[in-house]
């Protein structure tokens, strides 16, 4: 598996974490996708289509072009990964979508949009460009400038939300709703409805799926932790606590995540062998 990220150049690091690029992909048939409380611009580099499963509903496969936007997911979901060997895509931080894509992210939670619903033709046309493309370097760049002339600063996260989204960092102690609200100088309702529109999802899930995904990190990073201090580490009341939340967000226990992790896959996903 030959995997490759950049960092974008200001002022798009502001809005995207990294770009990412897999080449000789995985060999096994599918994978699940963990959540992250981010959004996702994904691009298939040999099909002109992406298979998204329901890891409840295996039978569910939903059919997409070759270029689609991945929501903020308060779930996981599952691929077809034997037709996703060769891949592109863009991270972007939390909240950070918005002003590429120009949507609020609130219609994006836990759903997949074809990009030539959001850019019409130029969907497909940064496909091509891409597809062209001889090395990674290329296809940053060509990513790189199509988001550098659709970027809008209008809609970039605003301070208070910058504010809050800093303070609701998995780990550490983190504020009440009702103080993030205050020091926001908004009411409750009003900060939770502009949360929601600007990072995909209300803050108490957010910084649930956020500590979920510190976890799942910590987990990947290797070793076998002590279940009941790694719990407390990373933010839960309690193993069991954790256990719920794995259950919820991933699908699986810590344990089955760990023991997952000893086939390679690209970051936040996870082999799912037959």
């Amino acid at each position: 598996m030959h995997y490759t990220r950049y960092t974008p150049s200001h002022p798009l690091c502001d809005f995207v974490e990294y770009f990412w690029c897999l080449t000789d992909g995985p060999t096994h048939s599918a994978e699940r996708i963990l959540p992250g409380g981010t959004t996702e611009l994904v691009i298939n580099l040999h099909d002109n289509e992406i298979r998204v499963c329901d890891p409840l509903n295996g039978a569910s496969i939903q059919r997409l072009s070759g270029t689609v936007v991945s929501g903020p997911y308060g779930r996981a979901f599952d691929i077809d990964a034997s037709r996703h060997a060769a891949m592109l895509g863009v991270h972007f931080k939390p909240g950070g979508a918005r002003a590429l894509l120009g949507v609020p992210l609130h219609e994006l939670h836990d759903t997949h949009v074809d990009l030539e619903q959001l850019w019409n033709a130029q969907a497909c046309a940064l496909r091509a460009r891409i597809c062209e493309a001889r090395s990674d370097a290329e296809r940053f760049a060509v990513v790189e400038t199509a988001l550098r002339s659709k970027l809008r600063a209008d809609l970039a996260p605003q301070a208070n939300l910058a504010t809050a989204l800093a303070a609701l960092v998995p780990g550490t102690s983190q504020p009440p709703i009702g103080t993030l609200a205050e020091h926001a100088g908004l009411s409750h309702r009003e900060f939770i409805k502009r949360f929601t529109v600007g990072v995909g999802m209300a803050p108490k899930l957010f910084a649930r799926v956020r500590r979920f995904h510190l976890a799942a990190n910590r987990i990947r990073a290797g070793g076998t932790p002590r279940w009941s201090e790694f719990a407390v580490e990373t933010g839960y009341a309690d193993q069991a606590h954790m256990i719920r939340d794995f259950h919820v967000f991933g699908g699986m226990t810590p344990v089955q995540y760990h023991e997952s992790t000893r086939t390679p896959a690209k970051d936040d996903h996870v082999a799912l062998m037959a």
